[in-house]
């Protein structure tokens, strides 16, 4: 098994927040931080607590598909703890599903302005009498404009912030090459067959250098 204190003093540190594929080894020596497995890939760690380890010592973080199922309010915090262990010019890669997409707007329960308020296809349940998803569905929906809002209260310098894929608030698909050395992502169209034909954007990613 591994842990915060095995990698502590490690040349290199590539943490992903989740548990960890093969595909996602395949560049990186990648750890998972996973809130049930414990072994030599995963540490037991919940992704909305600080890491334990030292400031400027962490090269990549990557993130796919876990915030939606956190708290928007509580993101700022997650981001921030992220941005003080990367180094200076470490990575902060993540990416969630973009709702301007059809295929996720279509699955989706809507209310009558149109507006996403659960997608079934994202697990969990909506508890009607309280209005809310619950049992670890997508609590929010992301978009374009909630994600740049999100990064700018953050530490990040936004110059250093590159949305890679989304669709903008006019429903302009923004595609820009992605580095997979850099981290797998598995909702794109280079690896989603659903979003091949035609070619557009499943997920939002986004690239921040610190």
């Amino acid at each position: 098994m591994v842990n915060f204190n095995d990698i502590m003093n490690n040349e290199n540190i590539y943490l992903y927040a989740g548990d960890i594929s093969a595909d996602r080894r395949k560049n990186k020596s990648f750890i998972g931080l996973s809130v049930s497995q414990d072994n030599d890939y995963h540490i037991k760690h919940n992704v909305e607590n600080n890491l334990p380890l030292l400031e400027n010592s962490v090269d990549i973080y990557q993130s796919e598909d876990v915030f939606e199922h956190i708290e928007y309010d509580k993101l700022v915090n997650i981001i921030t703890d992220i941005y003080k262990v990367l180094k200076p010019g470490g990575l902060f890669r993540f990416s969630m599903p973009d709702y301007r997409c059809d295929i996720l707007h279509e699955r989706s329960f809507k209310d009558e302005d149109d507006n996403v308020y659960y997608d079934p296809g994202g697990g969990g349940s909506y508890d009607y009498l309280n209005s809310k998803v619950v049992d670890g569905g997508h609590i929010w929906f992301p978009k374009y404009e909630l994600t740049l809002e999100l990064m700018k209260q953050t530490n990040f310098d936004m110059s250093k912030v590159n949305f890679l894929h989304y669709y903008d608030e006019q429903g302009n698909t923004i595609m820009k090459d992605i580095d997979y050395t850099n981290g797998y992502i598995s909702r794109t169209p280079d690896n989603d067959k659903r979003v091949q034909d035609p070619r557009r954007p499943m997920s939002i990613v986004v690239d921040c250098f610190k």
